[in-house]
């Protein structure tokens, strides 16, 4: 007889708990079998004194059930707060955010019926360090923290998804025009990468024009990976012959 899979689940703030009801409605009647676990999170969390914005509690049920079910939460205003979601991230090492976005034509109308994109996005480094000081009364730094080993896991990550996907190309999307440092190097770890992947299609496209590209053409996106504005696009040549998209595009 199959068992029950926990999840934990977080209701969050605001709409959070609306929409996290006609979520699991939508998963109970698929015919998930789950058992919840519930957690509190977010702004009552946070004003208690618990600057994570989760109770020490909620980490144990994580670490048994693996999975994270979570609505919005409100991050209060002024210093002090850390964002839930990058804590959660660093925390479990949750280094690829990985998002397919696929239109649902006919049964949903766009203007993009064959839209088949994945958006794969770094989420530990870059200016999701948080790392800030004050130089002067007037004047404010936000480090941007680009590494070797950071750039070879996502982008090794992304060639592995394309790989596994059936995904024939990955366009990478980068501002080393102007970054020629951080994002030059996360450009030469992906150029070094793509040679390991002779199968895979590659290309470059500086972000300006590659998110014009995307928001012109998303059928031609599959998948994106990314440090913020940079990301890995995948996409499906059975869905487009051409691929638009920032940072790293697989097709």
């Amino acid at each position: 007889m199959a068992t029950n899979t926990p999840i934990t689940v977080a209701y969050g703030d605001g709409i959070g708990p609306e929409i996290m009801t006609a979520t699991l409605d939508i998963i109970k009647a698929a015919g998930a079998r789950i058992d919840i676990e519930e957690v509190e999170v977010g702004e009552r969390v946070y004003l208690r004194g618990i600057n994570a914005g989760i109770e020490p509690s909620a980490w144990e049920s994580l670490r048994r059930t693996k999975v994270f079910l979570k609505a919005p939460i409100t991050t209060p205003q002024g210093g002090g707060y850390k964002s839930l979601n990058v804590t959660t991230r660093t925390t479990f090492g949750l280094y690829a955010n990985v998002r397919p976005c696929v239109s649902y034509y006919p049964f949903v109308e766009t203007k993009h019926p064959t839209m088949d994109v994945v958006i794969i996005r770094e989420n530990e480094e870059d200016l999701y360090t948080g790392i800030e000081y004050r130089q002067t009364h007037d004047m404010v730094e936000s480090l941007k923290l680009i590494s070797r080993p950071g750039s070879e896991k996502i982008v090794r990550y992304a060639f592995e998804y394309a790989k596994s996907h059936n995904r024939q190309k990955v366009t990478c999307f980068m501002k080393d025009n102007i970054m020629k440092l951080t994002d030059g190097l996360f450009h030469k770890v992906f150029n070094e990468i793509a040679e390991d992947y002779p199968d895979i299609e590659n290309e470059t496209w500086i972000v300006d024009i590659g998110s014009a590209k995307l928001a012109d053409t998303p059928e031609a996106i599959a998948a994106q990976c990314s440090r913020l504005f940079m990301a890995l696009l995948l996409v499906a040549q059975d869905r487009t012959s051409l691929i638009h998209q920032a940072c790293c595009l697989l097709q």
